[in-house]
């Protein structure tokens, strides 16, 4: 009898390290090797930096142990990163750190033979809050007063920006039609020159991102007279925003500039999942709770059909804006 008890246990306990061995197997083989982590900028461009801090926060907590070496494929408005990933279809081991950006340029750019919506979608991660900067020498105080200022002088002022399809530019056709107002715009491809050319006059504002601004604005050479989106800056509490002026936003989307990862075309679920479970793990971390708060941006996590659903309302929205853009040019 002891021996029969004897051979059942063994057989349970064989049972058993053979199930957990092949749960070993199934994660092992979903977790991709030599992953790589394609971006739209150059070194210490704002994706570039994203994809950066990523992987330093995973790492930091253990999250992943191997490292993602950041591939830049910086053609102009995203293309040269989707059109990239385009060409990785069922690879498991290239994820791309995408930007509304790239829904616009889908739109806008005849050389865009890949669209996010021919990737996979992972996860969208952060909400990056748009403001407005001017000179601190500026006449202007609040977003108000540079609209008034542009109705006395229509098609005169100056704002300076990214690429002609940016969310920056058309949030600002959205406020001109909403407001009877008119201005140019100026693109350079990197914020350096934009920085440049508000400082020396060349401009009178320029919309972006907080990190834009934070060393001008901590140096006295630039103040901000406006938040974009439904809150104030938790960093520049005293900002008011658009809204709260007295200017009309319909026509804007709530989230205007957000980030997220995708991955190629044909993923598997399971690959899916693997990175899913990465960025779930790396969003309830105080490291990347402490780089939102850097950053000036929020954490928008969302997956699955609720992600779908985002991008595809972002979509509709954008392609409105962009008949703003057809219509200027």
């Amino acid at each position: 009898m002891m021996i029969l008890r004897r051979v059942a246990y063994l057989a349970v306990a064989g049972l058993l390290m053979t199930t957990l061995a092949a749960c070993n197997d199934d994660n092992d083989a979903a977790k991709p090797s030599n992953v790589q982590f394609v971006v739209d900028t150059g070194p210490g461009g704002g994706s570039d930096l994203f994809a950066r801090n990523i992987v330093k926060i995973a790492r930091q907590n253990k999250i992943m142990d191997d490292n993602w070496p950041v591939l830049s494929r910086p053609q102009g408005g995203g293309l040269g990163a989707m059109n990239f990933m385009g060409e990785k279809k069922g690879q498991p081991n290239f994820i791309a750190a995408f930007t509304s950006k790239w829904i616009s340029s889908g739109y806008t750019e005849p050389n865009a033979t890949t669209t996010v919506k021919d990737l996979t979608v992972i996860a969208l991660l952060a909400d990056e809050q748009q403001i407005v900067a001017v000179p601190a020498n500026s006449p202007y105080h609040t977003f108000k007063e540079f609209l008034d200022g542009a109705k006395q002088n229509p098609g005169q002022l100056v704002q300076v920006g990214g690429a002609y399809q940016s969310v920056d530019n058309l949030a600002a056709l959205q406020i001109e039609k909403n407001t009877g107002t008119s201005w140019k715009y100026l693109s350079f491809a990197d914020g350096g020159p934009r920085i440049t050319a508000l400082l020396r006059g060349d401009a009178q504002i320029m919309i972006g991102a907080q990190t834009d601004f934070s060393e001008q604005v901590a140096a006295g050479q630039m103040r901000l007279i406006g938040v974009l989106g439904d809150a104030r800056s938790k960093q520049y509490p005293d900002v008011p925003t658009l809204a709260e002026q007295g200017i009309p936003t319909q026509g804007i989307p709530d989230q205007l500039q957000f980030r997220g990862i995708a991955g190629p075309a044909n993923m598997k679920p399971e690959t899916v999942a693997y990175y899913r479970d990465i960025f779930a793990k790396l969003v309830k971390t105080p490291d990347w709770d402490k780089y939102m708060q850097e950053e000036g941006d929020r954490t928008l996590f969302v997956t699955g059909d609720d992600l779908n659903k985002t991008l595809d309302q972002y979509s509709q929205d954008i392609q409105q804006l962009i008949k703003l853009l057809k219509g200027n040019k």
